[in-house]
């Protein structure tokens, strides 16, 4: 990592996890430099990239303020990580799961009525690779990640195709929270994972839409309950 990313992340995560309250004025930026002893351009460019991230407000003329927390990108990776790296939210878990409940049936729906045997061959490959690697839970998770993004990229819709990385992050986000590695669950996790590709295979959009209700609804239950 260069020094501009590692200081984003840094005073991202101080951000996120409430070291600067949210709608709260930042120190200046000379005062910034000092206090993570770097230069003027690499503060300016870390302020821009968490500005992207809506984490920071750089108002001309009036300073640097914290966004506050409903405007935060929550799409974003390094936001979600930052947010619930140091326990959890529940708040935040709940919409990110109302998320997927949204969205997911459809895109499961539409890779069922579109998916090509190319798009198969990778939802099978992740499928494969999920159930080789049960006792290993960082491949395991990465594994079930492009399980679901394949399936996303079978919709061949271009939109949708674009919001990838944010569902892979909204999966990421909460997969330490819901994940149990006991056999009974575990053999649950697979045949739902089984059952949502077999429909797609099938091409059999009904059955893909209750497949991933199933799915997703057990991994809000599991979240609501820790």
């Amino acid at each position: 990592m260069t020094k501009t990313d590692r200081l984003t992340r840094l005073f991202g995560k101080q951000i996120a996890q409430g070291e600067f309250a949210p709608a709260s004025a930042l120190p200046s930026e000379a005062e910034l430099c000092v206090r993570f002893e770097v230069s003027r351009n690499v503060m300016r460019e870390v302020i821009k990239v968490l500005s992207t991230k809506k984490l920071i407000d750089a108002q001309r003329h009036r300073g640097l303020f914290v966004m506050p927390r409903d405007q935060w990108n929550y799409l974003d990776a390094d936001v979600l990580e930052w947010a619930l790296e140091k326990g959890t939210n529940p708040e935040l878990i709940s919409s990110l799961l109302e998320v997927r409940n949204l969205i997911e049936p459809t895109i499961s729906r539409w890779a069922a009525e579109r998916a090509t045997a190319v798009d198969l061959v990778a939802i099978e490959a992740s499928y494969n690779a999920m159930n080789a690697n049960r006792s290993n839970v960082h491949v395991f998770q990465e594994a079930d990640i492009r399980f679901h993004k394949a399936i996303l990229l079978a919709t061949h819709n271009v939109v949708i195709q674009q919001l990838s990385d944010a569902v892979s992050a909204l999966q990421r986000a909460i997969f330490d929270i819901t994940f149990l590695t006991d056999t009974p669950h575990m053999e649950l996790t697979m045949k739902e994972h089984g059952d949502l590709f077999d429909a797609i295979r099938r091409k059999n959009p009904d059955a893909a839409v209750a497949a991933c209700h199933t799915l997703v609804g057990r991994t809000a239950k599991r979240a609501k309950s820790k």
